[in-house]
């Protein structure tokens, strides 16, 4: 989906206090070729988008109930009546462990270099707000923590502020969550903006041969981070013709093909990643 080369655009990784740093190690032996998305994703995508409601917006818990089929989303976008666009993703990761996803998300955001090998076509820039390093557990150092980054999604360059926040935060059950693996829950924020647009959870399910992936998106619960007229701006911004204007439905099946691509070619190379840098 995605015609546009990320050197065709200024990196800007983030504000002036974020903490960014060249990286001088030499990544190149994990810089891989992108692989085609998985058939089902791409047959949800020519599927386009579906109207109807998500149960886990109704209970974002519904989502953990696997042996039940979770909240019945695999892959596809689904437009609400509200406006609201819901992108799910599935991402199979044979290898892979929930753990690696907890060190991946405290280690990247410091060095774009990094941030690109998640995704080399798409991802352009990244840093963080905070220096956490140095503190001894893991979830500690990105949980709280704001991720700022650059990156295409279908082609258009979006400059994000991730928020890291607790699965708690996000409306799911802490204690199930670690029983399951591990669950990234973010808001998404637009930086030029000011305006927070979405949330984001990653729900990494441990298997006996590695893990899968449970990937949803939330776009339209905006909310104005503007002075004085942020109100007005977010009830404006929360009307369904408001969200159909700004979330076209080409919107979600770009986030959802971005999606699939970034986490399935992550996913090939993360144990060797977590191998060689995990003791940072």
């Amino acid at each position: 989906m995605s015609s546009l080369d990320r050197s065709d655009f200024v990196a800007k990784p983030g504000p002036k206090h974020a903490i960014h740093f060249d990286e001088s190690r030499n990544l190149e032996p994990f810089r891989r070729v992108m692989q085609p998305i998985p058939d089902r994703v791409a047959g949800a995508i020519a599927r386009g988008v579906t109207i109807g409601e998500a149960a886990y917006l109704a209970d974002p818990n519904r989502l953990l109930a696997l042996d039940a089929g979770g909240d019945g989303l695999v892959d596809g976008v689904v437009r609400t009546r509200d406006g609201e666009l819901i992108v799910a993703c599935l991402t199979e990761m044979p290898g892979v462990k929930a753990h690696m996803w907890d060190w991946w998300f405290a280690w990247h955001s410091y060095a774009s270099k990094r941030y690109r090998l998640w995704h080399p076509e798409d991802h352009i820039a990244a840093s963080i707000a905070h220096d956490r390093r140095h503190l001894p557990r893991i979830r500690d150092r990105w949980v709280g923590n704001t991720s700022y980054v650059d990156e295409l999604v279908g082609g258009e360059l979006q400059r994000l502020e991730i928020r890291f926040v607790p699965p708690a935060s996000a409306g799911l059950d802490a204690a199930r969550v670690n029983e399951i693996g591990i669950a990234i829950c973010a808001r998404v924020v637009l930086r030029c903006e000011r305006l927070a647009v979405g949330h984001l959870i990653h729900l990494v399910e441990d298997t006996l041969d590695g893990s899968r992936m449970h990937s949803r998106f939330r776009l339209g619960d905006a909310e104005s981070e503007l002075p004085g007229v942020g109100p007005l701006v977010t009830r404006l911004a929360r009307t369904a013709a408001s969200r159909r204007r700004r979330l076209p439905d080409q919107v979600g099946l770009a986030l959802l093909y971005h999606c699939a691509q970034e986490m399935n070619h992550l996913a090939a190379i993360l144990p060797e990643l977590y191998q060689q840098f995990g003791s940072e």
